[in-house]
């Protein structure tokens, strides 16, 4: 692996753009391979700026234009790519991650959600997190729910789907089964657009969905035999539901990789999924609320830095005038340019670090 302290400051900003890319796309079809993103490109740039002292990074960011994050983009801005996401919980409200290769292009090492780019005859970024979550995990949200005897054959279909070279669509396959993707089930659940200053940028939709819960009339149904599985290691290690208070311990001890959008969701979650006094119900009717009142559905988080920690070896990221304002990011840079010691905390915590 490349170690960002070794390397000249412009080869520094190409291992962020590969870095920052990542934080919201994790598919690896030709428009978003590595090496397309490792490109030359100006500050700013977040590993780049983990170089720099405190009063440096005052003067580079204002040097940002806050206009180019919207999504009217001045002449030389490149266009957001549409992409989609899907947070996921299982029937004891555990959420879907997926461990990425050691080899692969973006995410190398990470735990992520399911998801990837929009492909042009996705109806919907809703139909996108369907379908991308299909191909990475096996797991199939669908109305009416696939029947039993279509689940030994879904390794096949998925390898088939995602390839792109078989004649097989996602599109195709649900029509022959009589199956629509429950596009209507899935929660907005925040946006990510990727920093202006990028060559590739993506405005990743992220979305909550839930499978229905265990009981006694669903036990049989195909909906709790339906166990995530990897793609075979072409994208991922392993994929698996996790507790948020598994993922967060992970976190802490960075035992676990994540990006701040992954991070920030389940941060958030945890509140309400680490409540032993809440049922499962309880807490899904809880978090519904609280994404409805707070408006969490309509935020857009445009991740910008905004200084360091006081012993300079953290990095501040904010999310924007249309983010959450309240939150902000908190990390610095390993040896191999993935992200550490990463934590969200109250914007008025953030400034006492």
């Amino acid at each position: 692996m490349f170690s960002i302290s070794t390397r000249s400051p412009p080869a520094r900003r190409r291992i962020g753009a590969s870095i920052v890319s990542s934080l919201f796309v994790s598919d690896t079809r030709p428009f978003c391979n590595f090496q397309h993103l490792l490109l030359p490109i100006s500050p700013p740039c977040y590993s780049y700026y983990s170089r720099l002292s405190n009063a440096k990074m005052a003067a580079v960011t204002k040097k940002v234009n806050a206009h180019s994050y919207t999504t009217l983009q001045p002449e030389g801005i490149a266009v957001p790519r549409p992409s989609a996401s899907l947070v996921l919980l299982d029937a004891q409200n555990r959420i879907l991650l997926t461990h990425r290769t050691s080899t692969i292009g973006s995410f190398a090492n990470a735990h992520v959600f399911p998801g990837g780019n929009q492909d042009p005859k996705d109806a919907s970024p809703e139909f996108c997190a369907i379908r991308e979550t299909f191909e990475e995990t096996g797991v199939l949200l669908t109305n009416p729910e696939p029947p039993s005897s279509l689940l030994p054959q879904f390794s096949q279909i998925r390898r088939d789907v995602h390839s792109r070279t078989h004649s097989l669509t996602f599109n195709q396959f649900l029509k022959e089964n009589g199956l629509e993707a429950d596009v209507g089930g899935l929660i907005p659940f925040t946006t990510w657009i990727t920093p202006p200053t990028m060559k590739k940028r993506y405005e990743t939709h992220m979305f909550l969905g839930f499978l229905p819960l265990s009981s006694s009339s669903t036990s049989s149904s195909s909906s709790s035999s339906q166990l995530p599985t990897s793609d075979g290691g072409v994208e991922t290690v392993s994929t698996t539901f996790m507790t948020a208070e598994e993922i967060l311990t992970g976190l802490k001890q960075n035992s676990i990789i994540l990006f701040p959008p992954q991070a920030y969701l389940v941060t958030r979650l945890a509140r309400f999924l680490n409540d032993k006094g809440l049922k499962v119900e309880e807490q899904r009717e809880r978090i519904k609320k609280w994404i409805e009142e707070e408006g969490v559905g309509k935020y857009v988080f445009e991740p910008r830095p905004e200084g360091k920690t006081k012993d300079g070896k953290r990095l501040i990221l904010g999310y924007g005038p249309r983010g959450d304002v309240n939150r902000k990011s908190v990390l610095r840079f390993g040896k191999t340019g993935l992200p550490a010691d990463l934590q969200i905390v109250e914007a008025t915590e953030a400034a006492k670090l």
